[in-house]
């Protein structure tokens, strides 16, 4: 639940307005999505939230005061969260203090721009009360034979094996949620352009490295009795492209329920996904239709279902004109309506959320693995 005494200080041409888009929202997360407990289930999502704390590169202008509490209020939902394009962490660390004191995180330094990073961090957001950190935690580097866009080269009469590493690196993560211990990993796959034959090649590449080195440590993970989840955003185009098949390939599996597009254009795109590779009594997960009354165990959260829809449009076309875009269309309502659509994807997304509910109490099936056979 998101601390909420700001929101009295909070603008006040605006404050009813955003009041009333929160209790929306709160509304929509409460049919949606199962309440957390706090020994049964774990409640994991992975989002990529736009340009987060980027300073300068394609958003319009600063996220306006209100979206942090809309993103504090759908993360709260969770347990634990991957987000992707993180930069600056003072606008993380914000949301932070709106979800509450028990919510901490873990990020890397940011990924080198010179070599197609971008300048983003990988980063979780677990909530204490319930996760623990396991003190492991780094950037996954690929050994040579796994390099990606791989090519031989003559350097002094011999054969050298050359490659790139990631654009952006993997970050593995080691936590432990009552009895269930996993490693988690989320990525975010170069994009380039689709229209490249070599540059989706180099999109597939990095899926098929990162699941074929994950699949190996996940095989080692069992002997530990722990768990490997691989999530983020992948870039996958859809359910029977090569860039689908190179993640599910290596041993992964993705869940029918989480089989659905995240991004928000005309074009059903699947960039997002949740993937699992376990054995038998590491982890349950339900991969079912909710009955009646019931929520289901997975799904894609519509985060723009109760805030910036498109009733919000006349709220913000002030703030709509101040950016360079935005102003040079000023007189014309229909191109403005159609920025707006834009716009917004700045002060939330341009993904919805992804999440997964876990069955993590195994304490009966652990008693009754103890038994002398």
């Amino acid at each position: 639940m998101a601390y909420y005494p700001k929101l009295k200080h909070f603008l006040p041409e605006r404050r009813n307005h955003v009041i009333d888009k929160l209790l929306q929202l709160k509304d929509q997360l409460k049919d949606q999505i199962p309440v957390k407990d706090l020994e049964e289930h774990l409640m994991l999502a992975t989002w990529n939230i736009r340009d987060f704390g980027k300073k300068g590169g394609f958003n319009p202008q600063e996220r306006l005061p209100e979206s942090y509490f809309y993103i504090a209020e759908i993360l709260s939902s969770f347990d634990l969260i991957a987000v992707q394009e993180v930069n600056d962490l003072e606008p993380l660390e914000r949301v932070l203090g709106i979800m509450g004191s028990h919510y901490s995180y873990i990020a890397t330094d940011v990924s080198d721009r010179s070599a197609g990073g971008n300048g983003e961090r990988m980063t979780f957001i677990y909530d204490k009360r319930k996760i623990s950190f396991k003190n492991i935690a780094g950037e996954i580097v690929l050994p040579t034979e796994l390099l990606i866009s791989k090519a031989e080269l003559q350097i002094d009469g011999g054969k050298v094996i050359a490659g790139k590493q990631f654009r952006r690196t993997p970050y593995l993560v080691s936590f432990q949620c009552g009895w269930f211990k996993f490693d988690l990993c989320t990525v975010h796959i170069y994009y380039g352009d689709e229209k490249k034959e070599d540059e989706i090649q180099e999109r597939i590449e990095e899926i098929q490295a990162v699941a074929n080195y994950l699949s190996k440590r996940a095989d080692e993970s069992f002997l530990e009795h722990k768990s490997l989840i691989l999530l983020g955003d992948f870039n996958i185009v859809d359910q029977d492209h090569e860039t689908m098949k190179a993640l599910i390939n290596s041993g992964f599996v993705v869940p029918e329920k989480l089989k659905s597009p995240t991004n928000l254009g005309q074009v059903k795109r699947y960039y997002d996904q949740i993937a699992f590779k376990t054995t038998k009594g590491h982890l349950e997960f339900i991969d079912a239709e909710a009955t009646k009354g019931e929520k289901g165990n997975a799904g894609v959260f519509d985060i723009f279902q109760s805030c910036f829809n498109g009733d919000d449009f006349i709220v913000y076309r002030d703030q709509l004109i101040t950016t360079g875009e935005g102003k040079n269309i000023e007189n014309d309502e229909e191109k403005l309506k159609k920025y707006y659509h834009k716009w917004k994807t700045w002060q939330l997304s341009d993904h919805h959320l992804m999440w997964a509910r876990l069955k993590i109490n195994d304490s009966i099936s652990y008693i009754n693995n103890c038994r002398i056979k």
